[in-house]
């Protein structure tokens, strides 16, 4: 049963904006939630963060220049106007469409102010979701670091987490088809979880094809005592998803160079639908310092949906 893959499943957060992916996150959910048992989810979180920008567009006012002068009863209605005319409305229109599919599935609207990176990992973080469904932004790995993002700061949000996010194909597709998944493996704990995630979502949707993916360092040493060694992993991958009931083809490839090129050319080049990664978990300054092959390919990788596990 692909439910035993799944346990982090039971409080998923999706941040939803007045914009054309969130009907994707949506179907996205539902594809993900129609074949497992009723009871394995217990929460979805559908999150809207009111932030400065989303009050600007609304009103149609500058409000960093009206905030000086304003007195705060003109900002507090400004706040509850916008609640009665967008969100509320927005995120009602979602729980009924999520519960239409779902009848079984408890969904909450919920409505948080501030800087929509800090205060959705913040909110993910208290209330112990185990997953989050996102879309993917067009946005630089500069801007992100400097401006931040929602999909950084939940990928390396505290604890141990599944990140969801939806690629271009999905959003121009929103449907639950047979994927093709490429499953990126090393010889870390992150990476076997991974693969235990892309088992499940393979016994419950199928899959055109499974393709076990290793990248052999570009050192200038060893390279050829290495190569071995990747192949050994990915037979026992192998036999780990036959001994899961996986029924799908599968086959391996071994690449030699840069881990976060090669991963990104295998996933452009082979037409994936989803690609899976695993996280150390570490904090997004480590990362800035000492690099991340999932950071790296994240933000160079936009068509397919990206599932990146973190575990620490």
């Amino acid at each position: 049963m692909p439910a035993r893959f799944f346990p982090h499943l039971e409080k998923i957060l999706i941040p939803l904006g007045k914009d054309g992916a969130s009907e994707a996150l949506l179907s996205f959910l539902i594809c993900l939630l129609k074949g497992l048992p009723p009871d394995l989810v217990k929460t979805v979180y559908l999150v809207h963060v009111v932030s400065s920008d989303a009050l600007k567009k609304a009103s149609r006012r500058d409000l960093r220049l009206e905030s000086l002068f304003a007195e705060k009863d003109f900002l507090r209605e400004l706040y509850r106007e916008y609640l009665r005319r967008e969100a509320e409305p927005f995120l009602a229109e979602a729980r009924e469409r999520l519960q239409a599919a779902l009848p079984h599935l408890l969904v909450k609207e919920v409505i948080l102010s501030g800087n929509p990176p800090k205060v959705l990992s913040r909110f993910a973080y208290e209330e112990k979701c185990g997953a989050e469904i996102i879309a993917r932004r067009a946005r630089s790995h500069i801007s992100e670091l400097l401006l931040g993002s929602c999909t950084h700061a939940l990928v390396h949000r505290p604890g141990e987490h599944s990140t969801y996010v939806v690629g271009r194909k999905f959003l121009e597709a929103e449907s639950c088809r047979k994927p093709r998944l490429l499953v990126c493996l090393d010889d870390s704990p992150p990476s076997w979880k991974a693969l235990e995630e892309a088992a499940g979502l393979a016994l419950l949707w199928g899959a055109q094809e499974m393709v076990l993916f290793h990248v052999v360092d570009l050192v200038p040493v060893a390279q050829e005592e290495r190569a071995p060694e990747g192949e050994a992993l990915l037979g026992s991958a192998e036999t780990f998803l036959h001994q899961a009931g996986v029924e799908v083809p599968i086959s391996r490839r071994v690449a030699v160079g840069e881990p976060a090129e090669e991963i990104v050319k295998e996933a452009e080049e082979g037409d994936y639908d989803l690609v899976f990664m695993g996280h150390r978990g570490r904090s997004a300054l480590e990362e800035i310092f000492l690099g991340s092959v999932s950071e790296r390919v994240m933000h160079r990788l936009v068509s397919p949906t990206l599932v990146i596990v973190t575990r620490r």
